[in-house]
């Protein structure tokens, strides 16, 4: 694995149902949203804990301005592409999967790219910043009062993002999501700026399970590493 910066454990939402997909024959597995929507946690997630690949051979590489050599990764029954951007990228993933058993990629390309693909490769795809009730319980769990429409707002324009929500409520602490969106839209404007040497973060499983308080909540929750 290759990584230069560790985050700091955090509880993982399984909003996808990863736990319960069987992705035993899965070929490829693509992860596609916006930055801070859970990508990176998703592939983490699958190496650790999904019962198709816990425990088995894996590598996790970071290809943002770097070039991977293939011929070093074979065999694994898993590789884990951190993260695709540009779709000169995409023959790379394909090499991957001629050479590996599975391949899961967190990518900012739309999906159409990945079509292509699946004329050799069987792909499961998934949406990471298309659900709200996300959202809401990571408000939740915060203690941030918030409204649906509130959270349907911020959703729309930004994408169910945890790393835009945490700008917001970082900006204005103490504040209900309804009063910290209103205050953005009136006065800030976010805008993602893509780093000349942006460090990769590899998401950390958190070391004991999850406590839940009850009514809280949901089973989907489960222990794993950082949003994004």
């Amino acid at each position: 694995m290759k990584t230069t910066t560790r985050s700091s454990p955090i509880l993982f939402d399984d909003f996808l149902e990863l736990a319960g997909t069987d992705l035993r024959q899965a070929q490829l597995i693509v992860f596609t949203g916006v930055s801070g929507s859970g990508k990176s946690s998703a592939l983490r997630f699958l190496c650790d804990q999904h019962p198709a690949f816990s425990g088995e051979p894996q590598q996790w590489i970071w290809v943002p301005g770097k070039s991977p050599d293939p011929a070093q990764l074979r065999g694994n029954r898993l590789v884990v592409v951190d993260e695709v951007s540009h779709p000169r990228q995409l023959p790379l993933v394909a090499r991957l999967l001629k050479q590996n058993q599975t391949v899961a990629v967190a990518s900012h390309l739309r999906p159409a790219w990945f079509l292509p693909l699946r004329l050799a490769w069987r792909i499961h795809h998934f949406r990471t910043d298309r659900d709200p009730a996300k959202i809401s319980r990571y408000l939740c769990r915060l203690g941030i009062p918030h409204t649906a429409g509130a959270v349907a707002e911020f959703c729309r324009l930004y994408g169910s993002s945890y790393l835009d929500l945490d700008c917001i409520l970082e900006r204005y602490p103490g504040k209900s999501l309804d009063q910290a969106l209103h205050l953005t839209l009136k006065l800030d404007r976010l805008t993602h700026l893509r780093a000349e040497k942006w460090p990769p973060v590899m998401p950390v499983i958190q070391a004991g399970p999850a406590e839940e308080e009850p009514g809280e909540l949901p089973q989907n929750l489960a222990t794993a590493g950082e949003q994004e």
